[in-house]
């Protein structure tokens, strides 16, 4: 299922803005979040989907290591636990464990070139796919509701493979974000005529990632970034609006915000250390397997 879909996680970056936390770690994908980590968070919709090819795009090969160690199955330290009757924590570990039929690509962009950057360099390794691109910043709790959002904007491109799909959701400031406007998008608008924010997932047509993955290369022979963003990279609305206007619009393709819907989805934003230790609590108190031990002790320290 999805063997036309790249999924492609961006996990680059020093992650400064989560230190302390992440200080230390090869990439903040790789701290606690609720029972598993933030990186188990982004896989399990991708699998609870049916999704099969995964990207993820690293900034050296210490942290393809440490992703790779990470993402290993450990059956012998699950089955120590469960002959000690462990068997609650012997069951979050067994809910990390990958399918055997994953396939999990690694790719190192070595220099902060911007996200459109990686999108050409994981192309090259999935060259006949559409793809998903996602920040692993941006969670979309699904629990209550049968189908993961992620499934829900797949779905939504393969109606119509000539639209890009941002997610959209409604702000009161989209300051930090992409707005559309005209068929365009525009990275953190001073004067915005939209409430509308972009996040990820995003969904790329294949036609949109051949594009980008030649800007790519033009990259490399030059070392000069097309549509350089105001923040000195080559951002993926940078790709998205080039796309468009060498073409891509006479072509019938255009940009679109997927909404999501608040009342079905949770945004857990967890950019920035203050954003993370709010999220992490509610994934506590909420969806942790110890929720009930999780919420006596917020009583406690609450009645205090």
């Amino acid at each position: 299922m999805y063997e036309n879909m790249e999924f492609i996680i961006a996990c680059g970056g020093k992650s400064t803005r989560n230190y302390p936390h992440s200080q230390g770690i090869a990439h903040k994908c790789l701290l606690p979040f609720g029972d598993v980590r933030l990186i188990d968070y982004v896989l399990k919709d991708i699998i609870a989907m049916g999704g099969k090819h995964i990207t993820i795009v690293c900034s050296d090969e210490t942290t393809v290591k440490a992703f790779q160690q990470a993402l290993t199955q450990n059956t012998a330290v699950e089955e120590k636990l469960r002959k000690h009757g462990k068997h609650k924590i012997a069951d979050v570990l067994k809910s990390t464990f990958l399918p055997q039929d994953i396939d999990i690509k690694y790719v190192i962009q070595d220099k902060p070139l911007g996200t459109a950057h990686v999108l050409g360099l994981a192309h090259r390794v999935s060259k006949n796919r559409n793809a998903v691109l996602i920040f692993p910043d941006d969670l979309i709790d699904s629990s209550n509701v049968s189908v993961p959002f992620i499934q829900k904007i797949v779905e939504a491109f393969l109606q119509n493979p000539k639209h890009i799909l941002l997610t959209g959701v409604k702000k009161s400031d989209v300051s930090n974000n992409a707005v559309l406007q005209n068929n365009r998008l525009i990275e953190k608008p001073k004067e915005p005529i939209s409430d509308i924010a972009g996040y990820s997932p995003c969904l790329f047509p294949k036609e949109c990632l051949d594009y980008i993955e030649k800007q790519t290369e033009q990259i490399e022979k030059t070392g000069i970034l097309p549509n350089q963003s105001v923040m000195g990279e080559w951002v993926y609305t940078d790709g998205i609006n080039g796309f468009l206007d060498n073409g891509g619009e006479k072509e019938g393709f255009s940009v679109q915000m997927f909404l999501l819907n608040p009342q079905e989805y949770a945004l857990l934003d967890t950019g920035n250390l203050e954003l993370y230790e709010a999220a992490l609590i509610r994934e506590l108190l909420l969806h942790s397997r110890f929720q009930e031990s999780n919420k006596a002790v917020a009583r406690q320290i609450l009645n205090i």
